[in-house]
């Protein structure tokens, strides 16, 4: 096997093997997060985001029944607090934070 080919094998097993690990210490982070969530609402809009990200107002709004007011207001303090933001085609996305 070529010096090429070795090392594509060795990071492919690399990555393989942290994959879960890093999943666990990422999903324990956003789980340590949404505790410190003040609203049952922040909570449910920030927990929804990490499961089935982006989404767009209109789909969070029907799937979690939400009022607008309510989910405006939630997404509103989610921003604030730089646990979601907004891109350019007007999706929801939770920010990676360290």
């Amino acid at each position: 096997m070529s010096y090429e080919g070795e090392w594509e094998e060795f990071v492919e097993r690399l990555a393989r093997d942290l994959a879960p690990a890093l999943r666990r210490r990422m999903y324990r982070a956003q789980f340590e997060r949404m505790l410190g969530l003040r609203s049952s609402s922040e909570k449910l809009v920030y927990f929804y985001l990490v499961e089935s990200q982006p989404q767009s107002f209109t789909t969070m709004r029907k799937s979690l029944g939400l009022g607008k007011a309510t989910l405006s207001r939630s997404l509103e303090s989610l921003r604030r607090w730089r646990l979601v933001a907004l891109d350019e085609r007007f999706l929801y996305w939770t920010e990676q934070q360290g």
